[in-house]
């Protein structure tokens, strides 16, 4: 495959909803995106390990059985529809916020049409689930947790797409050096 004809295929496959900022990542970035998705991850989701902890320690089922009867327990009243909308919320942000000297956020339409959607569900599913109407628990457990782990990916990718738009320092002051040096010779020519 010819250069021209890979670009070509490249730009097409930027052009993919959601997933097309992936061809200009590289692996520094999905590194540090998986470091902050995992610290954000294991802070946020606290109250979900910490208290299956403290309702197994303190049930009377013990083993595997117990553990997750115990994790069921803190996850199976909608919480995970609030962790979907919070996980999403700094991505609305970083996708909106065009700085200088970055590209434009991948993809920024359909992440934001996909996390209006997820917040809206899930924003209404748990107002409903407070509010103590009668849903079919089965369905609306298993929708909050596919709707966590949409969240969650979604926002893997939106730290993801926001690091590969920062450009590294050496960069910006090689970019920055050969301006100054292009400003200067030409303003030395036209003395």
């Amino acid at each position: 495959m010819g250069f021209m004809e890979k670009e070509v295929v490249l730009n097409m496959l930027r052009e993919v909803p959601i997933f097309g900022g992936l061809v200009d990542c590289d692996l520094r970035d999905h590194w540090e995106s998986l470091g902050q998705t995992t610290v954000l991850f294991v802070l946020s989701v606290m109250p979900i390990w910490l208290g299956t902890l403290i309702v197994y320690a303190t049930g009377q089922t013990s083993g595997c059985l117990g553990l997750r009867l115990a994790f069921v327990s803190t996850i199976s009243k909608g919480e995970l529809f609030m962790y979907s909308t919070a996980f999403l919320a700094p991505i609305f942000w970083i996708a909106l916020t065009d700085r200088p000297n970055m590209r434009v956020f991948p993809g920024k339409v359909s992440h934001i049409v996909l996390m209006v959607i997820i917040s809206v569900i899930a924003a209404v599913f748990f107002g409903l689930l407070t509010a103590g109407d009668r849903l079919n628990q089965n369905f609306t457990f298993w929708l909050s947790v596919v709707m966590f782990f949409t969240s969650l990916v979604l926002l893997y990718l939106g730290i993801l797409y926001h690091e590969s738009r920062i450009e590294d320092a050496p960069t910006v002051m090689k970019k920055d050096e050969g301006s100054f040096s292009a400003e200067f010779r030409e303003h030395r020519n036209e003395s």
